[in-house]
């Protein structure tokens, strides 16, 4: 069995040499503590919605929120209007019996 006396390895650390080795462990394990003790996000649940005619849903404040008011049936009204007024022209020919 070797003694302290007869290994190389403890009398050649000094306190020059020791001091640096000891300031980057204390770093890299205050590191470690931080990154270890920041909370972990919560995992975020969808929550479902039930679509409601007529009514509108509003995701603005992060959440569903089911709004019905007369100026959103207004707007819905108005956007019903606009795109049946832009749709009334358009047409699809049929589809010829011949497949090429």
């Amino acid at each position: 069995m070797r003694t302290v006396a007869r290994c190389p390895t403890l009398p050649s650390l000094n306190i020059r040499r020791i001091f640096p080795l000891l300031i980057s462990a204390a770093a890299t394990a205050a590191a470690l503590w931080t990154y270890a003790s920041q909370p972990r996000a919560a995992v975020r649940i969808p929550v479902p919605v039930a679509i409601q005619n007529g009514k509108t849903l509003d995701f603005s404040s992060g959440r569903p929120v089911i709004k019905d008011s007369a100026a959103d049936k207004a707007a819905l009204d108005a956007a019903v209007r606009e795109m049946d007024a832009a749709s009334k022209d358009v047409t699809f020919p049929a589809d010829s019996k011949e497949k090429k």
